[in-house]
């Protein structure tokens, strides 16, 4: 039996069920917790293989309808988006008006899983749609002024993306005759100085780097993850990393083996450059903590789609292997941003301080994920960061890796002047006793729970990386041969 579509319609049909239940807190609470629990265990019903749907045929020899592919690596990568989903639910039981936030992450997780699966154009790109607008709900749900203005810049800024992307598929679709992309791919080789391919190709470029953040949208998507609550960043960081893994394989699968490839590839790795720099750049400047954890997320996706553009076996398993450790160590520090900023208020560096007495289990669990995304061993980003160093150097790419270290140093220098200034620093403005009645709430239970997790996991992963390397080695060794 095809159970395959359960990835995507049950959480969908949960996020419409949930939003009835809009108001009633405590009926939420435990629903998001049973829903949790459920949902980490449908990455491992279906079996692996090709899926067809909505009377799919062959039309003129060409395949319609709407067809999924599951394999190990993408079972691995939705293993871990519904971790991160179910943890956020978790972190939201204690929340008000946590029905919203419910139906949004589902509705965003079921999005995302729908695009990581997709083998056509057109539902990749539907679910593409859903995923900005439930990342758009979820920055409304914080409810305050700045979240209102970020949402409606993001939302103007997708209205051009999204057109661009949608563009750029009708001209491949015009060229192709297909939305299937195994055909597509095949069309564009038996026609492949056609200049349309080239307006296509830059088109999904724009789309790409509208969904994941990456230059020149990187300032529009860390002010969604700053203007959101930290324990939503977490979930919303996560979507825009598995849509950038998607969208990069995704002009592998269409692309590889054209002329225009190998200008396309330094395309990519420029603009993955660009992330990396200018993320690390400006969060060396931010003196809000939820924005420099927000401009960290770009830099962190530039290693990610640099790793994968360089178009090797090994740099498609240390970009994927790096987007998996990313979101468990980011999410961490998004878990940890909301903790420290629920009672305070406030996420302002110098409006903290002196908490390592106050939490010091939380003040470890963040330094362990700080020191992941800085590349530190016995990490897990240590693990991904060195997959990428020893990529990069076997594309004959010596400088990308210079460059990867030098935006090392920078992130590890701002974690650790953040971890000075929150957790080590007198705090001039109150003593410890106020602190420790400050952070006295029970609610926060909740997301420490998530953290605690994700922290065994930055520590799991460092250590026996071949848990999730091994799948990854043998989904991507003959990847490109395959297209």
């Amino acid at each position: 039996m095809n159970l395959l579509p359960l990835l995507v319609v049950f959480p969908m049909f949960m996020a419409i069920v949930l939003n009835f239940l809009h108001g009633k807190d405590k009926l939420i609470k435990y629903s998001s917790i049973a829903l949790a629990i459920i949902l980490m265990a449908l990455p491992f019903i279906p079996n692996y293989g090709f899926y067809f749907f909505g009377n799919h045929g062959l039309v003129e020899t060409m395949t319609s309808g709407i067809a999924y592919l599951f394999n190990p690596a993408k079972q691995l990568i939705l293993i871990v988006l519904t971790l991160i989903a179910s943890l956020t639910l978790i972190s939201s039981a204690g929340e008000k008006q946590s029905g919203l936030v419910t139906s949004l992450v589902l509705m965003g997780l079921a999005s995302v899983t729908a695009v990581v699966l997709s083998e056509d154009l057109f539902n990749m790109y539907v679910f593409y749609e859903i995923t900005a607008i439930s990342q758009t709900g979820l920055l409304l749900a914080t409810g305050t002024e700045n979240s209102y203005k970020s949402a409606l810049r993001y939302l103007i800024m997708g209205n051009f993306a999204g057109s661009i992307l949608l563009l750029g598929i009708g001209l491949l679709l015009s060229i192709s005759g297909t939305l299937f992309i195994p055909e597509i791919h095949a069309q564009l080789l038996a026609n492949p100085t056609n200049p349309v391919i080239y307006g296509g190709a830059l088109m999904l470029i724009i789309g790409l780097c509208y969904g994941s953040g990456l230059p020149p949208f990187h300032t529009i998507k860390s002010e969604v993850y700053s203007g959101a609550k930290p324990f939503i960043s977490a979930v919303l960081q996560t979507f825009s990393k598995f849509v950038l893994v998607a969208l990069m394989l995704l002009m592998f699968k269409l692309f590889y083996g054209l002329p225009l490839f190998g200008n396309l590839q330094v395309l990519l790795i420029v603009i993955s450059i660009l992330g990396m720099v200018f993320g690390v750049v400006m969060a060396l400047l931010q003196t809000d903590y939820r924005k420099l954890l927000s401009y960290h997320a770009i830099s962190q996706g530039g290693y990610v789609a640099a790793g994968l553009a360089l178009g090797t076996p090994l740099g498609f398993v240390a970009g994927v292997f790096h987007a998996i450790n990313h979101v468990i160590y980011k999410s961490a520090l998004f878990l940890g941003a909301h903790i420290v900023s629920n009672e305070n208020k406030t996420s302002k560096l110098d409006k903290l301080g002196n908490l390592l007495p106050v939490m010091p289990f939380v003040a470890f669990m963040v330094l362990c994920a700080k020191l992941a995304i800085s590349g530190v061993p016995p990490f897990n980003g240590f693990q991904s960061k060195l997959l990428l160093a020893e990529a990069s150097i076997n594309a004959n790419l010596p400088e990308l890796t210079i460059i990867m270290i030098l935006v090392s140093i920078g992130t590890f220098v701002s974690m650790m002047k953040a971890f000075y200034m929150i957790y080590l620093k007198p705090n001039g403005l109150k003593d410890i006793e106020e602190l420790k009645k400050d952070y006295n709430n029970p609610m926060l239970k909740y997301p420490k729970f998530s953290l605690l997790i994700l922290t065994i996991l930055c520590i799991i992963l460092g250590i026996f990386p071949e848990i999730v390397t091994n799948t990854l080695y043998n989904s991507f060794d003959n990847f490109l041969s395959t297209l």
